[in-house]
């Protein structure tokens, strides 16, 4: 059987870890997974470890529209001295829960992954916040907005499952 993901209100922690001035949006989903995890930082490896095919053309597909308009591809963002979970830097870990992001001339985005160890399992929570920059950045968010809820639910339940 395959664990699912479900749209939640964002977490108050997810807001105030993610070190943003201000937020224009945000959104998480929540699952129990069938393990444990010993920590944040290897949910969220779990959840980026393998993205579902669709994922990654949606991804590839993103990175190509948006080079000619000077957005950074997610390959582009270095490392804050944190290492990285795939290709997002870490900004904050601690046992229950990790940010990683990036900052680019049209948003800021930060993805807060928490976890909660349950009898059978850990539950796992991603939260995406965004402050947008500028007009690109606005333009861009209601363009990526209907992939993103498709592509946040999937990572999610991969690293589920």
């Amino acid at each position: 059987m395959t664990n699912k993901a479900f749209l939640i209100p964002t977490p108050t922690a997810a807001i105030r870890a993610s070190g943003l001035p201000h937020i224009d949006f945000a959104d998480a989903y929540s699952g129990q997974a069938d393990r444990t995890y010993a920590d944040a930082e290897q949910a969220a490896r779990a959840v980026f470890a393998n993205p579902p095919p669709a994922v990654q053309r949606l991804m590839a597909l993103r990175n190509a529209i948006v080079a000619p308009f000077g957005i950074k591809a997610s390959v582009d963002f270095s490392d804050r001295g944190l290492g990285k979970i795939d290709v997002f830097p870490i900004i904050s870990s601690t046992t229950t829960e990790i940010v990683v992001g990036g900052d680019d001339k049209h948003l800021n985005f930060r993805i807060w992954i928490s976890i909660e160890a349950g009898p059978n399992g850990s539950t796992v929570t991603i939260s995406t916040l965004v402050k947008i920059n500028n007009l690109l950045g606005k333009i861009y968010l209601s363009i990526i907005m209907p992939f993103h809820k498709y592509v946040a639910r999937l990572q999610l339940e991969a690293g589920l499952n």
